[in-house]
């Protein structure tokens, strides 16, 4: 009795669905690199002789203080009563809420102590700021 068998010739390896596994991982990592950079808005930073590099900067809440004075939670243009909304809801969900204040050098420090003062009126009393470590 003869077992039929299909033929041996066409022995190749589909490779079209590995490849649109490969370019869709490539167009993920991407777009999350391009979320990543466009959080952050460009500010000139400060200097500071004494700074120190966080042991633990992970799970904060970044606001962005412009020369202007303008605001920016994380991406997004606010004000101050915008921010204090924000960083109210942000606390409810998490009681612990720490946030991170990037300035520009050239910001008045009025601004700043403006975005300070919310954080305290929130509740929010660990805050730290951005800054150059210097060599000195």
């Amino acid at each position: 009795m003869k077992i039929w068998r299909p033929d041996t010739e066409d022995e190749t390896i589909d490779l079209t669905p590995m490849i649109d596994v490969v370019f869709l991982l490539i167009v993920f990592f991407m777009t999350v690199a391009n979320m990543v950079t466009a959080e952050k808005k460009e500010v000139d930073m400060p200097v500071a002789i004494h700074s120190v590099i966080p042991e633990e900067f992970g799970g904060r809440n970044t606001v962005t203080v412009m020369r202007d004075g303008s605001l920016y939670a994380g991406v997004y243009p606010t004000d101050l009563d915008g921010l204090e909304e924000i960083l109210k809801r942000e606390r409810e969900n998490d009681p612990e809420l720490k946030v991170y204040i990037r300035a520009d050098s050239y910001t008045e420090h009025q601004f700043v102590y403006d975005v300070m003062e919310t954080c305290a009126g929130v509740g929010i009393y660990n805050v730290i700021f951005a800054a150059y470590q210097s060599d000195k």
